[in-house]
């Protein structure tokens, strides 16, 4: 199984063309996703920028993720969580540090083994404590991931779509 995982994703039909041509067997938006009903096999968080309608798609048609989804998590049921908001990072080529203290402090008491975010427009990988933090980057800047959920390996990709 491929997984792949976006944030920051736009309502453009050449982005939702290419991400859809990966042939992923599920996308995980990790927030701030636009148009989510026409990106294949989605399951989503919510960030910020997503509309009452977003939210309400996403409910509706059981897309939205709240808890666990294959063996990722929301709610630190398992040892790879998934959040919108980073516990800390530096967001952008201007180097703004954005932090969530209430994640953070969740991080460093519950140590999962690998947190995933999106929010930032930067990719990296940082430890937290004992946790491996992975920023997927924006995918208007052309960063996405790919998780394989067997190998519980995430693997950071750039595109020039």
């Amino acid at each position: 199984m491929k997984v792949g995982l976006v944030t920051n994703f736009p309502c453009d039909m050449d982005a939702i063309e290419y991400i859809n041509n990966l042939k992923f067997d599920a996308v995980v938006g990790l927030g701030d996703v636009e148009c989510p009903q026409y990106i294949s096999n989605f399951m989503g968080i919510l960030g910020e920028m997503e509309s009452v309608y977003i939210m309400k798609y996403l409910k509706t048609n059981k897309r939205l993720i709240e808890g666990k989804y294959l063996n990722l998590s929301t709610d630190f049921s398992t040892g790879i969580h998934i959040t919108h908001f980073p516990p800390e990072v530096n967001t952008s080529i201007l180097n703004v540090k954005v932090k969530n203290d209430e994640i953070r402090s969740i991080i460093l008491k519950n140590s999962p083994k690998i947190v995933i975010h999106g929010h930032s427009d930067r990719q990296c990988t940082y430890n937290l404590g004992k946790t491996t933090v992975i920023s997927i980057g924006s995918f208007k800047a052309g960063y996405y991931a790919v998780y394989i959920p067997d190998k519980e390996e995430i693997i950071l990709k750039w595109a020039s779509h």
